[in-house]
């Protein structure tokens, strides 16, 4: 599925332009925006067109990750409810990986995975298909690896857009409901103890469901 460059650098351009507009109507800091709290009631501050600064302020996330990802799943899910939050944060974290994919592609960052060592980021640039989309919803499914070098490494690779969004899509959905539970129960029922379980759970079985998964494939070769 190719883009046409025209397409991308207007998307690039219309959610800059809308980054800019809300912080200059509602000009915030990143210590105002580092709890839930403070981000539920930011949000809240833009009235009727609070779902789509929100919208705005996730797709801006997936792209430069200022605002944790437990804290802006936990606000949009209190903001929405957990149905509509969870579906809100799905499709603006993808809207933003896509924008930062094809942002590779077609500008060509290919230093980014030249300068990157690690052993999967070149494993991605080697494999296109159905084998290419396990690698990437490898790493998707691992907390602490970083979405940004995600979405760059793969934009400048030989993977499918579609395949490296189905990838992105079923990745990234476990830890966005997950994360939107454990903010919704520790806001509302000061359960620590859930919470603390629901993210080593988080952590924990993606690891080592992924870890079996890629044994598999290593002894099938």
């Amino acid at each position: 599925m190719k883009i046409p460059y025209r397409n991308m650098v207007y998307s690039v351009l219309f959610f800059t332009v809308l980054a800019v507009a809300l912080y200059s109507f509602k000009p915030i800091t990143i210590r105002e925006i580092s709890s839930v709290e403070g981000l539920v009631a930011y949000a809240k501050s833009f009235g009727h067109i609070m779902p789509l600064a929100v919208f705005i302020i996730t797709v801006i996330q997936a792209i430069v990750p200022v605002i944790p990802f437990v804290i802006l799943c936990s606000a949009d899910g209190i903001l929405f409810g957990l149905t509509n939050g969870i579906l809100l944060t799905w499709v603006g974290t993808l809207a933003g990986a896509s924008i930062m994919f094809f942002a590779a592609r077609k500008m060509g960052y290919a230093w980014a995975a030249e300068k990157h060592s690690n052993k999967k980021l070149k494993e991605i640039d080697q494999l296109q298909g159905f084998r290419g989309f396990w690698i990437i919803l490898a790493l998707r499914l691992l907390p602490y690896f970083p979405a940004p070098i995600i979405n760059i490494s793969a934009g400048v690779s030989r993977i499918n857009y579609l395949w490296f969004l189905l990838a992105s899509a079923v990745g990234k959905l476990p830890f966005i409901i997950g994360y939107t539970l454990l903010g919704y129960t520790l806001i509302h029922s000061k359960n620590y103890t859930l919470g603390a379980a629901l993210m080593a759970a988080l952590i924990i079985i993606p690891y080592l469901v992924m870890r079996r998964k890629r044994k598999r494939m290593v002894n099938s070769e």
